[in-house]
């Protein structure tokens, strides 16, 4: 039986992806739900029956078919086809009421789209402090379960006003801020330094198997039941997952009551170098800000979340505004970019895992090789998306090839918080994605602003723009990285140390002595010092 017991780290592994999938159930069911609860008015509408409605590539094959002359941008009417509205506004509200749709225009929709990250760029540093001195159970449980009742009132939010909707996603994103800096903390109490990569890899892309999982559902959820119904399945499918978190999850090795003895003196000494035993109770927050190794993973996480929001955020509303997918064909098609993404984090983890135990590279270069993969190849080929132009076949193949190389960051620059200071990981996971995200919560906006008419010229200016950022994250990168423990890393220890020597002088001046902050440990190994200073005393 021993024999065949599976590893207890393997089994958090398991827990914790399943809990990304949930993570992400919660964030991303608004993108495909918000294609079937909002209507947006445009400058130009064809006949005002909701039957009708036309993708810009739908509009162009009318254009090309049509016996009148007239040339299509976006913007001009075909006479015998299209027709101008005078009131646009008017009509699109009567359409809207018709339809059972919130009406709203691209930059509201842009803002309710992007108010979970308003919300989620609060809480990532405060998030990983919590689990540096609490745990990651307490406060990833904690983070799914607020979110779990939040997403179950997100219909009646959305009834009530789109600002009530807005309000509620920035709730959603103040709970979920906490997540990925508390599994930073997970990882540097539980994950032996060379397993880290294939760990984060397979782990942190969760949320790509629960986008995979999502966009395809709400689209069969939405076509069947509707799509208030959406928020009401994900949210009690959280609530579910919550018991079994309590029941099974462990902040570390040592009190996990399942573990083996081998795997527990293993993992402990495999992550002695670099962790301490006493939780941070400082934060050398002067070192973080002037530590340019540190804002070279905080420049890469810029440019890798602009692009997974990008993604994330608007890849259904272009599936549906240009290339004209149903919303049935619309969830499905949406998620396989992210299946690739997961295949490619997965195999990027495995590959570098190999490489490093192995000894045939370093583990800078290591990095270096798959942060570029994650920056460079996404933003070209999503570049190249934008001029295929309606050729489905192609940009159905390129947006999961663009995502596939995305996942190489969980062994790139995800892992380098690790390389730099495994003492406060999760803190400085918190503090890249809180710079990350507030640039990347921008996205929404920025696209709804670039596209008032969904065309695909307009969208070209996207995914130009998403280029030019990604490969100027990537040079800050490469040439201000390090892979080396930084000396701040050690501050807590120092200032135990320097108490210690305090003590000790206290005790041979006859002083009080009190017991110093290291514990039994240091007690047992200053026998005959300080330990003999207090008997004589």
């Amino acid at each position: 039986m021993a024999a065949c017991q599976i590893p207890a780290r393997v089994s958090v592994g398991m827990l914790v992806a399943t809990g990304v999938m949930v993570l992400y159930m919660l964030r991303v069911n608004l993108s495909v739900a918000i294609v079937a609860m909002v209507r947006t008015p445009t400058t130009s509408t064809l006949n005002n029956s909701p039957e009708i409605k036309r993708s810009y590539c739908q509009k162009l094959d009318v254009v090309e078919s049509s016996s009148v002359n007239i040339s299509f941008d976006g913007y001009e009417l075909l006479q015998n086809n299209i027709t101008q509205v005078d009131n646009p506004t008017y009509e699109e509200d009567a359409l809207a009421e018709q339809t059972d749709q919130l009406l709203l225009t691209g930059p509201q929709k842009g803002m309710v789209l992007g108010g979970f990250f308003y919300g989620y760029v609060i809480t990532s540093i405060p998030g990983g402090r919590l689990a540096e001195l609490y745990g990651t159970k307490i406060v990833f449980g904690g983070s799914i379960l607020l979110s779990g009742i939040l997403t179950l009132f997100t219909p009646v939010a959305a009834r009530f006003s789109y600002v009530a909707l807005i309000l509620i996603r920035i709730l959603i994103g103040i709970a979920q801020g906490v997540v990925y800096p508390s599994m930073h903390v997970l990882v540097a109490r539980w994950i032996p330094p060379l397993e880290r990569p294939r760990f984060i890899s397979i782990t942190y892309m969760g949320n790509c198997l629960g986008t995979i999982i999502t966009l395809p559902m709400c689209g069969v959820i939405i076509d069947s039941l509707g799509w208030e119904a959406v928020f009401y399945i994900c949210g009690a499918i959280a609530i579910v997952w919550i018991a079994f978190w309590c029941l099974l999850m462990f902040d570390s090795p040592s009190n996990h009551p399942r573990i083996s003895e081998k795997e527990r003196e293993y993992i402990l000494e495999s992550i002695s170098d670099g962790t301490t035993k006493q939780k941070p109770n400082q934060t050398p927050w002067c070192a973080f800000m002037t530590s340019l190794p540190l804002w070279a993973i905080n420049m890469a996480h810029v440019g890798g979340m602009f692009c997974f929001t990008l993604l994330l955020t608007q890849l259904p509303t272009y599936m549906d505004s240009v290339l004209g997918f149903s919303i049935r064909n619309n969830g499905l098609l949406s998620s396989l970019p992210f299946l690739a993404q997961f295949l490619g984090s997965t195999t990027c983890g495995c590959v570098g895992d190999y490489l490093l135990t192995r000894n045939y590279i370093t583990r800078s270069t290591s990095r270096r090789i798959f942060a570029t993969v994650s920056l460079v190849l996404p933003a070209i080929i999503l570049v190249a998306v934008g001029y295929v132009g309606c050729n489905i076949t192609w940009a159905v193949v390129l947006f999961p090839v663009s995502a596939g190389c995305l996942g190489a960051f969980g062994a790139g620059h995800l892992a380098n918080h690790l390389d730099l200071a495994p003492n406060f990981a999760g803190t400085l996971l918190g503090l890249s994605n809180t710079i990350a995200f507030s640039i990347s919560m921008l996205a929404p906006i920025i696209v709804g602003a670039m596209t008032p008419d969904q065309s695909l010229q307009q969208w070209q200016y996207v995914f130009w723009l998403n280029g030019v950022i990604c490969i100027a994250c990537l040079v800050f990168f490469m040439i201000f990285a390090k892979f080396e423990i930084q000396p701040w890393n050690y501050c807590m220890e120092e200032k135990i140390e320097k108490l210690a020597k305090e003590e000790e002088k206290k005790s041979f001046l006859g002083l009080p002595f009190r017991p110093n902050t290291l514990g039994k440990k240091r007690e047992r190994e200053t026998e005959g010092g300080v330990g003999d200073a207090e008997e004589h005393y």
